[in-house]
């Protein structure tokens, strides 16, 4: 379990990413998130640059998978899909199919022979989290782009069982999300809470 601290300065390190980002690569971000105008395809985009940046300086040769990849992969070949969000983002929606970072630290003997898919928002954290399972041994990809790329190819997300187009985006710096679904941002609630 990481420490409040620790969360605290990923949050702040994701912020300066996304800002950066946004500077670079000349989508505006803010408090609605990118710059009104932008189109889908400017923001799917910005999506794979965003995520290539953070590939490339942050979790370089860490083996990936597209989403058009996990659509197409061999169904004889078990493979699992691992949400490393917060709880309070995974409340809002997860992809179809998908289990918690918990639940896969629970069983993860079961999950030794398949191929594990962690994802997030962009691909940051996931892409952290498939190198600390290829360290225990585990067959792991990152899920390119993550939620925000699931968005971009039109598939819903999931919620309590039913099909959602409402998606957690992070921050609103986060929200590239296409035309047809409902960013969603909120806090996460004290560390000391119930």
């Amino acid at each position: 379990m990481t420490s409040p601290c620790l969360r605290r300065r990923w949050r702040l390190a994701v912020a300066a990413l996304a800002a950066l980002a946004a500077a670079v690569h000349g989508i505006g971000v803010g408090r609605g998130g990118p710059a009104a105008g932008a189109t889908d395809s400017e923001l799917a985009a910005e999506v794979g640059r965003r995520y290539g940046g953070m590939k490339r300086l942050l979790f370089p040769g860490q083996p990936e998978m597209t989403v058009a990849e996990w659509l197409a992969r061999p169904k004889d070949r078990p493979a699992v899909l691992v949400d490393v969000r917060e709880p309070h983002e995974r409340r809002v929606s997860m992809l179809p199919g998908a289990i918690t970072k918990e639940d896969f630290e629970r069983n993860s003997a079961r999950y030794s022979s398949w191929v594990v898919v962690p994802y997030c928002t962009i691909g940051l954290r996931s892409g952290i989290y498939t190198r600390e399972l290829r360290g225990r041994g585990f067959e792991v990809r990152n899920l390119a782009g993550s939620a925000l790329a699931w968005a971009h190819t039109g598939l819903p997300f999931e919620a309590s069982g039913k099909a959602t187009r409402r998606v957690h985006v992070y921050n609103a710096d986060w929200n590239l999300l296409p035309r047809g679904y409902e960013p969603v941002v909120s806090k996460a609630p004290p560390a000391s809470g119930p």
